[in-house]
């Protein structure tokens, strides 16, 4: 009888069960990462979702008060950090719905970013695809930031940026995966979102409410910080950038807007051409627009001329910003080092080519007007 009960209960020893499993409310999730330096210590933050009240939203029952917990600790290292952060918070602490890691500006140096990667990289609960931010705001301040309407901090900008994107295209989001891609590649500059904080734009309840605001983008070569720049400074990036869906292109004559454009998913090309010792660059770029406004009474054809001179425009002022830096905002130099690696071996110092005059592209734009309100148009115009 004993030799008989021995195969049963082995079996039930070897069977898989959840005895080990943890209730949703008895877990804490961190939602976003931040990374900070000061006086050769990494300090990091770390912003807490609660998934209850979550859940009941999406179940279509009330919305309750939106609430932020942010840790605070410092270390030599990030895991020596991290688990500083563990001393206090008193409960089991999962990083396996990390959303986004944001850098301030101090800490977007060569040995944090490598110690971070390294650690991302290793850890295997967080994924590859959190987005990766810059910033200037007190890291504190930036995760308390929350959405509109008590919304969950599961629904900011820090773990959503493709909603705004895709509604209004300007600077790129940039994942985890991507900037390790890029920071790696010898001959590109990598453009990271720079995040702040709107204060006086939005109030809630009759009080002002800090919302979190795109900024513009910082520019990375080699792991080093080489400037950032607003939105406006660099609006000519988002004509050769992938993925853009929809812009908006103010259109001017005589200094006044005349008509607003609403662009539709830009694309360029780039042609690297040889022309005796001297290398010639050129970029073509397709593009389709509807009108949105016309303020002004204005042709077809002037419409068209004045919208592809403002598109050059926004390109030529986005390059000459960055070169006056030291800056390869328009990533000319990947693009030599992609087309013509024997010409960018020759150009490059320290990767990078020289920006002057004769680095700037020939750009050449394809524009079509595809509607214009309730009239249908469709007119065509190249250089």
């Amino acid at each position: 009888m004993i030799k008989r009960l021995i195969t049963p209960l082995l079996a039930i020893l070897l069977l898989s069960g959840c005895w080990g499993a943890r209730n949703i409310d008895h877990i804490l999730y961190i939602h976003s990462i931040g990374i900070d330096y000061k006086d050769g210590q990494m300090i990091l933050y770390v912003q807490l979702v609660s998934f209850s009240g979550l859940a009941k939203v999406e179940a279509g029952g009330s919305r309750e008060q939106a609430t932020v917990s942010v840790g605070k600790a410092t270390g030599k290292t990030f895991d020596l950090a991290a688990h500083q952060i563990y001393q206090s918070i008193q409960q089991m602490v999962s990083w396996g719905h990390v959303k986004s890691i944001v850098f301030t500006k101090r800490a977007l140096r060569p040995d944090v970013i490598r110690n971070t990667i390294d650690l991302l990289s290793r850890y295997n609960e967080i994924r590859h695809t959190i987005w990766v931010y810059a910033t200037d705001k007190p890291l504190d301040q930036l995760f308390e930031a929350t959405p509109l309407l008590l919304t969950s901090s599961y629904y900011s900008f820090l773990s959503n940026p493709e909603e705004l994107f895709r509604h209004s295209s300007f600077i790129r989001p940039i994942r985890l995966n991507r900037f390790i891609a890029h920071i790696d590649e010898p001959a590109m500059t990598v453009r990271l979102p720079y995040l702040t904080l709107a204060e006086n734009t939005w109030t809630e309840d009759k009080k002002k409410k800090s919302m979190l605001l795109l900024k513009g983008s910082c520019f990375l070569h080699n792991y080093k910080l080489q400037g950032c720049a607003r939105t406006s400074e660099v609006q000519g990036i988002r004509w050769i950038e992938q993925d853009i869906r929809r812009t908006p292109l103010a259109v001017k004559k005589e200094g006044k807007t005349a008509a607003t454009l609403i662009i539709r998913e830009p694309r360029a090309k780039w042609t690297v051409k040889q022309k005796g010792k001297k290398t010639l660059l050129q970029l073509h770029i397709q593009v389709t627009g509807n009108i949105v406004e016309q303020n002004e009474p204005l042709s077809r054809p002037q419409l068209i001329q004045l919208a592809k001179k403002a598109l050059k425009q926004e390109i030529r002022n986005t390059y000459q910003w960055g070169a006056a830096r030291g800056i390869d905002t328009l990533n000319i130099s990947d693009v030599l080092y992609r087309n013509r690696l024997s010409e960018w071996r020759r150009l490059s110092v320290n990767g990078t080519v020289p920006l002057d005059g004769d680095m700037f592209p020939l750009v050449s734009i394809d524009l079509v007007i595809s509607v214009g309100g309730k009239e249908k148009i469709d007119y065509r115009a190249g250089d």
